[in-house]
């Protein structure tokens, strides 16, 4: 469905000075999927996304979109693919002095559809997205969550195959933010849509994304299912998007702030040790102890369901002679089990 090939955009800075904001750029995505990009601000992600529907043209590479090479396009041409690829922005971009209904018809000006046509389309839209009630209010008289609403029945006007999300629920409070999410899991299954959505939150990614790529300095520096990105991430900033998504970050800094700042588990190491499927109920602590006489005590856990399937993290204090704690991590090993002992997290370090 889409396909991007060694992207690159190079912009002219202030100071005159090249700049690139994407680096040799490879992402493929499958009709259907429902495909994260996340990174921080300035990682380059908007960028790479806006390449696909060539609102930024790369300055190298090859761009791919239902089999028609986007960059070979005539204007006509181009102008004719854009309108399967919707898009939605973190701030609506709504016009203030239409109707909400007024909205939504605007991309189908140039449709050569009847009026009664065009009025039938935007109230199944409306419909769709759950605030047809609302079609005769201005943007000024709705919340930011019906506001997303109207943006995305606006964005399905002209009967997209991909939408684009550009941070779609960064200005929404947390429980507007899970109701979009929903609608927008309902459009991918019901209508088959293909979605891209960019965000800073790998919360976002963890509730809605079938797959993942991570930015940093203009690169991807991971990518894959969200269960293989969740459970075994390669990249330090990968662990750190993950560990903000499930609150280990903030488990962890407690723990180590009362280590540091008294003889809380002074004599014992801080563990943080994951699994995933089956091992979810598998007795492995009680194992740990029986086999191998290892105190564990659990400080923190949780386990929730990726895709299907279960994914479980616990945060531990071992205490063990180092040989019996050698054959403990072996064992976990051989389970397929991952466990990491932590430094303290303040410095940046992993043991």
């Amino acid at each position: 469905m889409i396909d991007l090939k060694n992207i690159e955009v190079v912009f002219e800075g202030d100071d005159g000075r090249l700049v690139k904001a994407v680096k040799n750029v490879d992402l493929h995505v499958e009709a259907g999927e429902i495909y994260g990009i996340v990174g921080y601000s300035g990682a380059g992600k908007s960028t790479l996304v806006r390449t696909i529907n060539l609102l930024q043209r790369p300055s190298k590479g090859n761009v791919q979109v239902n089999k028609q090479h986007m960059l070979d396009l005539s204007a006509k041409e181009l102008r004719k693919a854009r309108k399967k690829i919707g898009m939605i922005f973190q701030h609506f971009n709504l016009m203030e002095s239409r109707t909400i209904a007024e909205n939504v018809a605007f991309p189908l000006k140039d449709s050569g559809l009847s009026k009664k046509e065009k009025d039938e389309k935007v109230q199944s839209l409306l419909e769709l997205v759950g605030i047809f009630d609302k079609k005769d209010a201005y943007p000024s008289q709705i919340s930011g969550g019906q506001k997303q609403r109207v943006a995305i029945a606006r964005a399905l006007a002209n009967d997209p195959d991909i939408l684009l999300c550009d941070e779609a629920t960064s200005a929404l409070d947390p429980k507007t933010t899970q109701s979009i999410l929903d609608l927008l899991r309902d459009l991918n299954q019901n209508l088959g849509l293909t979605i891209v959505i960019i965000t800073h939150e790998m919360a976002v990614v963890k509730k809605l994304c079938q797959k993942v790529a991570v930015m940093e300095n203009g690169q991807i520096i991971e990518k894959g299912s969200i269960v293989n990105v969740f459970t075994n991430p390669q990249n330090n900033l990968t662990k750190e998007f993950i560990d903000t998504a499930t609150h280990f970050d903030r488990e962890i800094k407690l723990v180590l702030d009362q280590r540091g700042q008294s003889n809380f588990l002074e004599n014992q190491k801080i563990a943080r040790i994951s699994y995933v499927g089956r091992d979810t109920t598998q007795p492995l602590i009680a194992q740990l102890v029986k086999d191998f006489n290892v105190v564990v005590n659990i400080l923190y856990g949780n386990v929730e369901v990726l895709q299907g399937v279960p994914v479980g993290n616990l945060l531990v204090a071992i205490e063990a002679e180092e040989k019996a704690l050698e054959e403990a991590i072996e064992y976990l090993h051989k389970r397929k089990v991952s466990i990491e002992i932590i430094n303290d997290r303040r410095e940046g370090a992993y043991e």
